[in-house]
């Protein structure tokens, strides 16, 4: 192992937001306090409080040494995504391809860097260690490559199939049980890997039909702390931007071209996003006045 560096790197930021506050803060009233439900309870909260937890994206080197790289790169994204929901805001045309492509690559990291995500992504890759244990139980490569694309997604090099048999049942035992003990913050296996997939998942997303539907008169949207769904993306979702604005994809359809479009919602849409949203919300709805979240 090679010697670490005299200068530590930083590690500063404790209270790291899963959701950023420059979005959590489109969400005030007209007297600009943004209120929360939190059961049947309703109060006015700090958009520091909520949608955060300490140490979320901090990652370690290989001597342990904990640094802030992961959330100042995350802070740097946030910044460009406020611009963007800014000139979204600012004008009520149709997204360019440039903005839609923004807009769904900052959506996909917003799945990808979910708490619960990024734990569900640390536990999967611990079942696929055990799989490919199990390497010697399949009839052939292709039964394993199969099996391996069916239920984890995951596409090996030609041959690794030959070198996993070669290598004996005892000695990938080995090898499952030490993935098995990693901690969710081993640099071997940090949790936040699954920040990864954000590009497959943009893909995917983009290959819907995506709209911008704008709140009518003496409406508004709210925000859980589970913005997007946690399984099933590709089905199709909607989330909103901001009390005012929500965005909206579902598969287009074999053959038919993906549309792209902006459109005020009906009062049936808000009230059906609000809902999707409380029920996917574990904690924490928040939104600008007390009417709208006593209808959830």
């Amino acid at each position: 192992m090679s010697t670490p560096s005299t200068t530590p790197p930083k590690s500063e930021k404790r209270n790291q937001h899963f959701v950023p506050r420059n979005w959590l803060s489109r969400f005030a009233g007209v007297n600009g306090r943004v209120l929360c439900k939190r059961g049947r309870e309703i109060s006015q909260i700090s958009v520091d409080d909520i949608m955060s937890g300490d140490w979320i994206y901090t990652v370690f080197d290989e001597w342990w040494r904990p640094s802030d790289r992961l959330e100042d790169a995350l802070a740097n994204v946030e910044g460009d995504a406020g611009k963007l929901f800014t000139d979204l805001h600012s004008s009520s045309g149709i997204p360019t391809d440039g903005q839609w492509t923004e807009l769904t690559l900052f959506l996909a990291l917003t799945a990808c860097r979910h708490p619960e995500i990024m734990a569900r992504g640390h536990d999967r890759s611990k079942e696929m260690a055990w799989a490919i244990a199990d390497v010697a139980s399949y009839e052939n490569e292709q039964a394993f490559c199969e099996d391996m694309m069916k239920r984890f997604k995951a596409e090996f090099q030609p041959g690794f199939y030959q070198v996993l048999l070669a290598k004996g049942a005892e000695a990938l035992l080995v090898e499952a049980q030490e993935v098995e003990n990693l901690s969710p913050q081993d640099p071997n296996l940090p949790e936040q890997l699954s920040i990864e997939a954000v590009f497959p998942v943009s893909d995917s997303i983009t290959r819907m039909s995506m709209h911008l539907l704008d709140a009518p008169p003496n409406s508004a949207f709210v925000l859980g702390d589970h913005p997007l769904p946690t399984r099933s993306t590709i089905l199709g979702f909607d989330v909103p931007l901001s009390k005012s604005l929500a965005f909206q994809c579902w598969p287009s359809g074999t053959g038919k071209k993906p549309v792209r479009e902006r459109r005020q919602a009906t009062l049936q849409e808000v009230q059906d996003i609000n809902r999707r949203q409380a029920t996917r919300a574990k904690a924490v709805v928040i939104g600008p006045d007390k009417k709208t979240l006593e209808a959830l």
